[in-house]
């Protein structure tokens, strides 16, 4: 790629490509570090852009090292883009330390702050420059197009992290900037307020298998029925991986925390530490007919390695082709598009609020440390409101007789 200077392929074992980004022979020996990074992003499109920009990023500090006569990585020069270079780049920083899709989202937002304001300098930010900073991230892509509240408040935290990072480093205007970051409120994206129903998940199920999609119409029932995570029940696919390391592996990628059948015991309590929260959690498939139903059209034969195949290609889906498939799925069952197959975990948590279930009891079904986090998936509903009113109205009889 042309656009993405130093970048180097190696080929491993098994015919599958990582991807490197290589300093120049003549500036390591002279003692630029790091000589090589390691890549790790998609074959797409979009994949491919922040691989170019990656590397674009990678090659313009080691040509200013050069430039400067440096011996050492490049520094603070008290902009807001040499802070962000540090972030990415310094052994010790929390960047390295963040899940490999969590980093890569941090990474988009940072490709945005470089190329918007990564020039300004820390110490002579005040609280209008990022409220104007978030007002203009949040800005339509194209006139006539929706605004991105999403877009302006990952950046924004983003910009957080960089100057919380600066102040561990103990950068003076860093202090200074996240002393007048933590008195700035920003406006909230809307939180979203769609709930799958049981009705829609038996809709699914029964297009699914119309389709030949089986794999779907199990994981929606799961996922709705047991409250749990898409890559919990479907899994996902992590980089950094090679054949000889084991596991299902796929170019430089395994798959890891979906569900397997030996999850299942004989007794059909199905048991599962959560991905997200590690917290264990233990579900009795007998109390869940759906759940049954699916898992008993899978032939017994069958029921080895992951639970949730991808009908394509016998092996667990790719990253988002299952919520690609899951989609055409919900088009021809007629679910509207504003139910997304992640709304099926706050379906459940909902549908048990309605139902009157202890948030002790919702917490531990969902696999949550605390019952706010719960309380937060629950789009309350009439019946929940119409429940409060009822009780305060029988109460207040009570008293009047």
């Amino acid at each position: 790629m042309t656009d993405a200077p130093g970048l180097k392929r190696k080929r491993n074992k098994d015919g599958s490509i990582r991807e490197y980004w290589e300093a120049r022979a003549d500036l390591v020996k002279r003692g630029y570090r790091p000589s090589s990074v390691r890549l790790h992003y998609p074959v797409t499109p979009e994949g491919r852009t922040q691989l170019a920009a990656r590397c674009r990023i990678l090659q313009a500090e080691m040509l200013a090292w050069a430039a400067n006569g440096e011996h050492a990585a490049p520094g603070y020069d008290g902009t807001l883009k040499s802070l962000s270079r540090l972030y990415q780049t310094n052994p010790d920083s929390p960047f390295h330390s963040l899940k490999y899709n969590s980093r890569e989202n941090v990474l988009k937002s940072l490709i945005i702050i470089e190329a918007t304001v990564g020039a300004r300098n820390v110490g002579k930010l005040l609280g209008p420059d990022f409220k104007r900073w978030h007002g203009q991230w949040g800005e339509p892509k194209a006139p006539g197009k929706p605004h991105r509240p999403w877009r302006a408040k990952h950046a924004i935290d983003a910009v957080r992290q960089l100057i919380s990072y600066g102040v561990t480093l103990g950068f003076d205007d860093c202090f200074r900037a996240d002393t007048i970051l933590g008195k700035i409120r920003f406006k909230t994206p809307p939180a979203r307020t769609s709930v799958m129903t049981a009705e829609h998940v038996a809709a699914i199920r029964v297009t699914a298998h119309a389709e030949g999609f089986p794999s779907i119409a199990l994981a929606t029932v799961l996922q709705f029925e047991l409250t749990m995570r898409q890559k919990d029940v479907v899994g996902e696919w992590e980089p950094g991986a090679s054949a000889e390391d084991g596991g299902i592996t796929y170019r430089d990628t395994r798959w890891v925390n979906g569900l397997v059948w030996s999850d299942i015991g004989d007794d059909m309590i199905l048991r599962k530490i959560h991905t997200k929260t590690g917290f264990p959690v233990e579900h009795d498939l007998k109390l869940h007919p759906a759940a049954i139903e699916e898992i008993n059209r899978v032939p017994l034969e069958k029921r080895v390695g992951p639970v949730i195949i991808s009908e394509a290609t016998g092996v667990p889906y790719k990253n988002r082709k299952f919520t690609e498939r899951w989609r055409k799925v919900a088009d021809k069952a007629g679910i509207p598009r504003t139910i997304w197959n992640m709304d099926a975990r706050a379906g459940a948590i909902t549908e048990a609020y309605d139902l009157g279930a202890a948030e002790t009891d919702v917490m531990k079904s969902a696999g949550h440390k605390n019952r706010q986090t719960s309380a937060r998936y629950n789009r309350g509903t009439i019946k929940q409101t119409s429940r409060v009113a009822e009780m305060r109205l029988a109460k207040r009889n009570e008293n009047n007789e």
